[in-house]
């Protein structure tokens, strides 16, 4: 297997031919792609993250994901890979188990990042297991927009992180199975939805009983609870699109139902590592986060205990933070009948508070506008609390709109407005927001500019409480209720 054999022109899917040992040409419109130190260089930028593959040798996933990959994946996985197209190397750790395996015709490796593609070349070459002889690595870097890959060359795809960053799940997948050779496999790590839901819960209830305790909110919290509050973020707001070094979540069932979508044969979800309790996941993840080692381990035992009443009610396939995603294209034509996903019912409330219970939702909103060329720049801060999720707070300037999302961790709300937990433990918790909004075409009048803020809460619930309506340039504002 060669480059020509493998890729095409991303402009016109011409055949590229070797035009000398520094670059390729397109045999049709003559476009040419650079070569230097084996790697086929498409004009991807730098730090582009659709095919960033994993990038930490330890943490949640850990150093020995090929061989959980290959556990998880049981009689699936076969005797032999075949041409085998890997979709983000990441550090390498996949790129190396693969070369070294010995079930592999060929190896592509494709990266958006020449830096991330040359560290990974260099620790093939220090590795002691090389490839067997006729057996080549081959390396690509390109954006996960262009399209590169020629058409059914691959027996297998892997990524490790290239599903979960990819802004279009479908279109990422209809792609996938346009590479494949009939009764091809892909296979894709893809963090688990509802199991991180679960963690999000435990945490919250771990930290406050050690808050409790010891009166006060270490370093180490601090560094576990906001990238926790990230991950939170992804959970309340599935359908945003991906910023670097974050990536979708995914719903199990979800999930399957866009692979057979995107026309695979079989589309299966599989535990990666299943941890029921999820101790050893967030102790894991702690460590991760820079916490020390004796607050990792006291953390993964608390939220155990905490957190049993969230973790017993996760399905088996869903014990797992992580789960493996098997996807096979069809061998033949094939006719298959497929139902569209039935869309829940809305729930219409006579008025929003019925839907809530317990105490009324609460927040103080900061809001700074200030004219720029473009329009109105709002920077907004404060919190948000209620019983109900709260996804956004939603600022409505001259007719033009704008959410900022609730998620950043505020540990003095917890304090102050939940001591006696009326309120839910993560709700407070991550009940934060700190964002700045441009207002295209807004321009002030005399008074001002027209202002209206509204809660959103999950289940399509909207609030509203007193408030100005009239939004004062350059004079800082707080918006209680």
């Amino acid at each position: 297997m060669t480059l020509s054999t493998l890729l095409h022109c991303p402009r016109c899917q011409g055949r590229l031919v070797a035009a000398s040992e520094a670059e390729l040409r397109c045999s049709n419109c003559e476009q040419v792609i650079g070569l230097a130190d084996g790697i086929a260089d498409f004009g991807a930028d730098a730090g582009c993250e659709p095919c960033g593959g994993v990038t930490r040798e330890h943490g949640v996933l850990g150093s020995d994901l090929p061989a959980r990959i290959i556990r998880a994946a049981a009689h699936r996985w076969p005797a032999q890979l075949g041409a085998v197209i890997e979709l983000g190397c990441g550090l390498g750790q996949m790129t190396r188990a693969l070369a070294a395996s010995g079930q592999t015709r060929s190896l592509l490796v494709v990266d958006s990042d020449k830096a991330r593609l040359l560290a990974c070349q260099n620790r093939l070459r220090e590795d002691d297991r090389q490839p067997p002889p006729g057996q080549p690595v081959i390396f690509a870097a390109a954006g996960s927009d262009q399209n590169i890959i020629r058409d059914a060359v691959a027996d297998t795809v892997i990524g490790t992180a290239a599903l979960s960053m990819a802004p279009d799940v479908r279109s990422f997948l209809i792609k996938v199975r346009r590479m494949l050779k009939p009764g091809g496999r892909a296979l894709f790590v893809i963090p688990n939805q509802r199991y991180w839901q679960a963690v999000c819960l435990a945490m919250a209830d771990a930290m406050v009983q050690r808050h409790a305790q010891e009166g006060s909110w270490s370093q180490d919290a601090w560094s576990v609870m906001s990238p926790l509050a990230r991950i939170r973020r992804l959970m309340l707001h599935p359908g945003i699109a991906p910023q670097p070094g974050t990536s979708h979540s995914f719903d199990t069932d979800m999930l399957e139902y866009v692979g057979l979508e995107a026309d695979f044969a079989v589309a299966e979800v599989i535990p990666l590592s299943p941890d029921a309790t999820g101790a050893n996941t967030i102790e894991r993840f702690c460590l991760e986060s820079g916490a020390s080692e004796g607050f990792a381990k006291d953390a993964g035992c608390r939220a155990a205990v905490a957190g049993r009443r969230f973790f017993t009610l996760l399905a088996d396939r869903d014990a797992s933070a992580y789960n493996l995603v098997w996807l096979t294209k069809a061998s033949g034509p094939a006719v298959r009948f497929q139902r569209p996903r039935p869309t829940p019912p809305a729930i219409i409330y006579p008025a929003a508070e019925m839907a809530l219970g317990g105490m009324p939702a609460r927040w103080s909103i900061e809001l700074l506008g200030w004219e720029t060329p473009d329009g109105i720049m709002v920077k907004i801060g404060g919190w948000c609390l209620s019983n109900a999720d709260v996804l956004a707070v939603r600022v409505t300037v001259d007719d033009v709109r704008h959410d900022a999302p609730v998620w950043q961790y505020r540990p003095d709300v917890q304090e102050i407005m939940n001591p006696q937990r009326h309120y839910h433990l993560a709700n407070a918790l991550f009940s934060g927001l700190d964002d700045q909004l441009l207002f295209p075409g807004a321009r002030a009048k005399d008074q001002g500019c027209s202002l209206r803020i509204e809660i959103r809460l999950t289940g399509e619930i909207t609030l509203s409480g007193p408030a100005p309506d009239t939004l004062v340039l350059n004079q800082p504002m707080v918006v209680g209720h």
